[in-house]
């Protein structure tokens, strides 16, 4: 093919808008902490959700959805705003002794689940899947060209260097495979919440796979029963969905020659011992400039406000 053809090809399979999603609600806090573990710092002024929101930036996402329920959005909001810039066309450029900016900004999106999942499908993966749905939703009732192509799911509740998502803006945007950082080969497929990104497709077998694997309020026929004979599952049996670990909500995301990247190091933080051990090593993250973490606001007219 000609390198025109090339360009068209390469340009065609490139994602104009990748959705980053921040699940937040219904995760399983073992801190019994007096705030959501969230909140806990990864380096000095520099927090947990910070860092997802921060790594949807990085990766280059057009819009960050954070899946969070009216008791946590409140407090989240407060923390994070309602935009950030993209830290790579951030900083000021010179050409011809003149300053040229180019500052985009990301805004971000607070969703809370659906009243009809909660108690049912709700598990904190489903979050994550919810999140996708949102966006999509909003942005198909504003217009087909601007639906997102891809989705970069980002989990707080880890720690690795980020920094390095910069260089994998290209694979991460790619709309015909899917990018998995991996830890000793394992991905989020074995239950660890380590950023992927899924297309529309996954997230429809996905949402199908669970809608299949879960138990409802009443059991399955048997031979030669009709619905007369369907009984009421015991409380716990119902809707075994709320306890879906994130290698059974995603076991339908597609590997089909997808790219894998080996993280240097990596730490679950979902529990006290892995913070701990984090904490204690060598491999403590660079925060980003305050300026690209402090919350934003908009005015009444929708302008930045940065006073």
């Amino acid at each position: 093919a000609s390198s025109r053809e090339q360009q068209e090809n390469f340009g065609a399979s490139m994602a104009k808008h990748l959705a980053g999603i921040i699940p937040l609600a219904n995760f399983d806090d073992n801190y019994k902490l007096p705030y959501d573990s969230f909140m806990l710092p990864i380096q000095n002024d520099f927090t947990l959700i910070q860092k997802s929101v921060f790594e949807c930036a990085m990766a280059g996402c057009s819009t960050i959805w954070i899946v969070a329920n009216d008791d946590l959005a409140p407090l989240v909001k407060k923390h994070i705003g309602e935009w950030v810039y993209d830290p790579v066309y951030f900083w000021d450029n010179y050409i011809n002794n003149h300053i040229v900016q180019r500052r985009t900004h990301i805004p971000i999106y607070y969703v809370p689940i659906l009243p009809k999942d909660r108690d049912r499908r709700d598990s904190y993966g489903w979050s994550a899947l919810f999140g996708m749905h949102s966006a999509w939703w909003v942005s198909f009732r504003i217009s087909k060209w601007v639906i997102p192509k891809k989705y970069f799911v980002s989990f707080p509740h880890n720690a690795y260097d980020f920094w390095t998502l910069r260089e994998h803006r290209k694979q991460l945007f790619n709309t015909t495979k899917n990018f998995f950082f991996t830890h000793e080969g394992k991905t989020v497929k074995d239950n660890l919440p380590i950023p992927f990104t899924m297309r529309g497709e996954d997230f429809i077998q996905c949402r199908r796979e669970v809608n299949r694997l879960t138990t409802k309020e009443y059991g399955p026929l048997g031979e030669g029963e009709t619905w007369i004979d369907l009984k009421k599952l015991p409380a716990a049996d119902r809707w075994s969905a709320r306890h879906f670990d994130l290698s059974t909500i995603f076991d339908k995301v597609s590997e089909d020659e997808c790219f894998r990247q080996e993280l240097d190091w990596f730490y679950d933080l979902r529990e006290w011992d892995g913070y701990r051990a984090y904490l204690a090593s060598d491999n403590l993250v660079e925060s980003p400039n305050w300026r690209l973490t402090k919350p934003h606001q908009l005015n009444r007219l929708c302008q930045e406000d940065e006073e």
